[in-house]
């Protein structure tokens, strides 16, 4: 699937001579992760292979000693696991699960989520486990990779993340790099990452050159999160985005429009532009989820400056009584200093503990676990 895209527009727009690797691209300009993931498709509405597990039948996304590589206090929500924490329950690891907030029933009174929009298409297809093809959404045709905890069941809910790749990525790429089977069954969440339309120069329509199309990817959202919700017990005061770069611009961009369902939002070197035309989409917040932010400092520089971003919606969330969580690393666009915390951890952790229900109130105003990077600050 080796190819480039010339960036005629977004490029030219930017003042940048450069060409924008496609989806299928092995090479990551951007200086993030690189492997080598399984593509064997499914139709939505069949069974068969998830083409997530090798010949043993393990994940092949653990660590080599075995392990989730992610700490294990993040937990389900109330019906899923004993919320004290002390039923025994184990991850795969052989750590005790500990229930965050999300496992809490609401306090009486708390703020109650939206329910899950409509699906567009009628009636929905069945998903499973791992790549799905086929899938109808605002009328496109779309993929995506489907990660569910290895023991899932209907006994208990579980929190949904959609996950957004960077310019040079793909869904079953970031599979492999965020080791996503693992991730899913140490925090018992379920990750969604769509697979982009190849319809734009930046993976996601977040431009000021191609936002007015923002409704192709919007669509993505509401119909992935209504259809997903009737096939698994999702727990909506758990709904969270995350992503990575030109993810993280989109994920900052989808809190401003449908930050109604959102607990909590994740940018790692994203954030709001305000580069060359002034702001990059309007500031709007429909309620107090929690933020956080991270980015790699000055140097957080490829083709826009995310430092600055990254600023700014640090600024817009502070402005609108949002709790952030500030992380400005010393790393440049990409992977943060190894040795000084576990940012994959602290996102799980992060999105286990700032349920819907908080409503822009957080934990960690009392103090930050071990794993949590010196260089965070509560805002």
């Amino acid at each position: 699937m080796g190819c480039t895209r010339t960036a005629v527009g977004i490029a030219t727009w930017l003042g940048a001579s450069s060409t924008i690797a496609c989806a299928g691209d092995e090479s990551d300009a951007e200086g993030s992760f690189s492997a080598t993931a399984p593509t064997q498709p499914t139709t939505v509405g069949d069974s068969g292979d998830d083409g997530l597990t090798d010949d043993d039948g393990e994940s092949g996304l653990d660590d080599d000693d075995g392990g989730s590589g992610v700490d294990d206090a993040d937990a389900t929500d109330a019906g899923d696991d004993d919320p004290s924490g002390t039923d025994g329950d184990t991850t795969d690891g052989g750590v005790p699960f500990e229930p965050g907030l999300c496992g809490e029933a609401p306090p009486m009174g708390a703020p109650v989520p939206p329910g899950p929009p409509g699906y567009s298409g009628g009636a929905c297809p069945a998903f499973v486990p791992g790549y799905n093809v086929g899938f109808t959404a605002g009328g496109l045709t779309r993929e995506f990779a489907l990660i569910v905890p290895s023991d899932v069941d209907d006994t208990g809910t579980y929190p949904l993340v959609f996950a957004w790749y960077h310019i040079s990525g793909n869904a079953m790429d970031f599979v492999n790099d965020i080791q996503a089977q693992a991730l899913a069954d140490a925090s018992r969440a379920i990750i969604v990452i769509p697979q982009d339309t190849g319809m734009f120069e930046t993976v996601w329509p977040d431009t000021p050159l191609d936002i007015g199309q923002s409704g192709v990817d919007l669509a993505m959202f509401d119909d992935l999160y209504a259809c997903i919700s009737q096939q698994y017990a999702i727990n909506t005061n758990c709904v969270s985005s995350l992503g990575v770069s030109a993810g993280g611009l989109w994920t900052s961009y989808l809190g401003s429009v449908r930050g109604q369902h959102l607990a909590s939002n994740l940018t790692i070197s994203g954030g709001h532009p305000d580069e060359f035309v002034g702001s990059w989409w309007p500031w709007n917040s429909p309620r107090k989820f929690a933020g956080l932010v991270m980015w790699g400092g000055p140097t957080d520089v490829l083709g826009i400056d995310f430092h600055a971003a990254s600023q700014n919606l640090v600024g817009d969330y502070v402005g609108s009584n949002h709790f952030v969580l500030r992380c400005e690393h010393a790393g440049g666009h990409g992977v943060p200093p190894a040795g000084d915390g576990d940012p994959l951890q602290t996102a799980l952790h992060f999105v286990r503990n700032h349920p819907f229900w908080l409503d822009g109130a957080s934990p960690l105003d009392m103090g930050f676990p071990a794993f949590y990077p010196s260089y965070c600050t509560a805002l």
